[in-house]
């Protein structure tokens, strides 16, 4: 069966959040995101914890650009 956060870390539209209250949730979402804990933790700051922000804040705003080809 799929990792549902490595299905939401692919999915562009996906409302998932990171608990950063929570080092076992850190550590599978920046697995999940390809990042390290630090790396997601400084996303998470910057445009907080839904998975979908954080990867268009990590593509440079494109995320949702990236679906429609």
């Amino acid at each position: 069966m799929p990792d549902p956060a490595q299905q939401a870390a692919d999915d562009p539209y996906s409302h998932a959040r990171v608990d950063m209250s929570d080092a076992a949730s850190i550590a599978h979402w920046a697995e999940a995101l390809g990042l390290t804990n630090e790396a997601l933790e400084g996303a998470v700051m910057a445009v907080g914890p839904r998975v979908d922000r954080i990867k268009d804040y990590l593509t440079g705003g494109m995320a949702a650009d990236q679906e429609g080809g």
